[in-house]
C-alpha cells in the first residue's frame, strides 16, 4: 500500500495526503509525480508529525509544484531553498481553508 494518496480537490488543485512511512518505491513514485504534475498541490499531513516528513520534504522541495502544506507543524527551514527560477512557491498553513485560499490566488 502506498504511503500517500492523490485525489482531485478542484480544477488545477490535487490533494496529496500522507498516510504512512515512505518506502523506496513510494519515494520514486512521488518524485515521478512531481516531475510530471504542473498544477497546484494541497499537501495534507494530518496524522503525521513534522519530523516524520522533514527528511523527505527537504529531498522533494526543489521539484515540488506550487504547494500549500497543512496538518502538521513544519520547521520553516525545511521549506527554504535558494531562490531559483526553477522552483515554485511552497508555504505552510495552520488550516486547510487557509491553504486553499492561498492556492486559489496563485
Amino acid at each position: 500500500m502506498s504511503s500517500f494518496t492523490l485525489t482531485p480537490v478542484e480544477k488545477g488543485i490535487m490533494r496529496c495526503q500522507h498516510t504512512g512511512g515512505f518506502s523506496h518505491e513510494d519515494v520514486r513514485a512521488l518524485a515521478n509525480f512531481f516531475h510530471d504534475y504542473h498544477g497546484k498541490l494541497l499537501i495534507d499531513l494530518q496524522g503525521s508529525s513534522g519530523e516524520e516528513c522533514a527528511h523527505h520534504m527537504k529531498q522533494f522541495r526543489p521539484m515540488m509544484p506550487t504547494s500549500a502544506i497543512f496538518g502538521a507543524d513544519i520547521d520553516p527551514a525545511t521549506l527554504e531553498i535558494p531562490d531559483s527560477y526553477y522552483t515554485h512557491e511552497v508555504r505552510h498553513f495552520q488550516t486547510e481553508d487557509q491553504a486553499l485560499v492561498w492556492l486559489r490566488e496563485q
